[in-house]
């Protein structure tokens, strides 16, 4: 077996550095935890001149594509569901999966499960890779000795989100393309086919029409100035980007993505629906409602509605209806109130709040198309109106000299 270094802190903060013998660098990294040490790096140990590549704890931590997560989960699930134990199961998966990183990350979960921790526990340790609904739902599972029937129910959740982001991105893929093709077209026609008119106005010896005028100008930003342009853009997009990591910056961003032009209701339907079919899942797999919220705000993808979802988790601590809370924040539409409503009425929560998911989810789809078939022929008319004007701009100029030939 290869030695391995490793630095690390231990409980008091005081920086260490030993050397351990493993099998690999996730046994490893595990090996300098059960010394009581964080590890913070660990690789393998000098042999010669060469050394291996390093085990970076850090890199394991981060986030995996969502594809990857959707395949893991639903092959944990139906490995699970057919009676594999967990450590085979893990073995398993960690020998069909394909991203190194996911994998040592897997690695270091069977370890970890070895040692005695639950799945919810070696889940929890990768916020990055598994979010906080992931694992709330596996630990109830755990604890009600469900964890097959949640394994599936996430395996669903997670399958059913990933269709809904291809189908969207799917939609959005012509136009996006159609406009990227368009902007590069016009930006190309100013950097270098319109300063060569501009060459030939100047031998004209006379003034140029306002359209080819304000072309000129244009062109010159673009040719002379391009540095400043893309200076601005960037430090405008910085901003905006900063300014939108701070609480109040997202708060007002998230509200202009609900009630923006065309967009607006679509972003709501779609938060709304991601609310409803979280808060059923959840509940499904034996989480109370008052803890569902802490976990749907996390996952709602806007800040007023999460804001939303903290105004419900204090009305549920204090005593109200889910439903009364709901109405009271103003910002969830009525369909979702009233149907909720219902729910509680009748005691079948959950399944209604599967039904108001399905409905939006329709709506969003629908809603998608019609807009995806109004953006076609509103970004050709837009980029050839500019296409027309930038051609007739530089054609004016010749035919005012053939005219004055005459």
């Amino acid at each position: 077996m290869p030695n391995y270094t490793y630095t690390g802190l231990d409980k008091l903060g005081k920086k260490v550095a030993g050397q351990i013998t493993a099998d690999d660098g996730a046994i490893a990294i595990a090996r300098v935890k059960a010394l009581g040490v964080f590890p913070t790096d660990v690789k393998v140990a000098m042999e010669g001149t060469a050394a291996k590549k390093p085990v970076s704890v850090a890199s394991l931590s981060r986030g995996i594509p969502s594809a990857d997560l959707t395949i893991f989960s639903r092959q944990l699930a139906n490995l699970v569901k057919g009676g594999l134990p967990l450590m085979r199961t893990f073995s398993a998966l960690t020998e069909h999966t394909e991203n190194p990183r996911f994998k040592a990350v897997l690695e270091r979960m069977q370890q970890e499960i070895k040692g005695g921790k639950a799945l919810w526990e070696s889940l929890e340790a990768y916020p990055a890779i598994f979010p906080p609904l992931y694992v709330s739902m596996v630990k109830a599972g755990e604890s009600s000795g469900q964890i097959s029937s949640v394994l599936n129910w996430l395996a669903d959740y997670l399958e059913k989100e990933q269709s809904r982001r291809n189908q969207i991105r799917g939609a959005l893929a012509y136009p996006a393309l159609l406009l990227g093709v368009g902007t590069l077209t016009i930006v190309g026609l100013m950097i270098f086919v319109v300063p060569r008119f501009i060459t030939m106005f100047s031998d004209f010896n006379q003034a140029l029409p306002l359209p080819t005028v304000i072309l000129v100008g244009i062109s010159g930003i673009f040719v002379h100035w391009w540095w400043a342009l893309g200076l601005g853009i960037g430090g405008i997009y910085s901003g905006m980007k900063f300014y939108g990591r701070t609480p109040s910056g997202k708060l007002k961003f998230d509200q202009y993505r609900l009630h923006m032009p065309l967009f607006g209701k679509l972003n709501l339907k779609s938060s709304v629906s991601r609310f409803a079919r979280t808060t059923a899942t959840l509940l499904q797999g034996g989480v109370t409602l008052f803890d569902s919220m802490s976990i749907v705000r996390e996952v709602v993808g806007n800040e007023v509605l999460a804001r939303g979802t903290d105004q419900i988790q204090e009305g549920l601590r204090e005593g109200e209806s889910f439903a009364a809370r709901l109405k009271q924040t103003g910002v969830f539409p009525p369909l979702l109130t009233h149907m909720v409503g219902v729910g509680e009425e009748i005691g079948d929560l959950q399944g209604v709040l599967l039904t108001v998911s399905d409905a939006y989810d329709v709506e969003v789809e629908s809603s998608l198309k019609s807009l995806v078939s109004l953006l076609e022929p509103v970004i050709i008319v837009i980029l050839g109106s500019v296409i027309a004007f930038v051609i007739l701009a530089m054609l004016l100029p010749v035919f005012e000299i053939n005219l004055m030939g005459q």
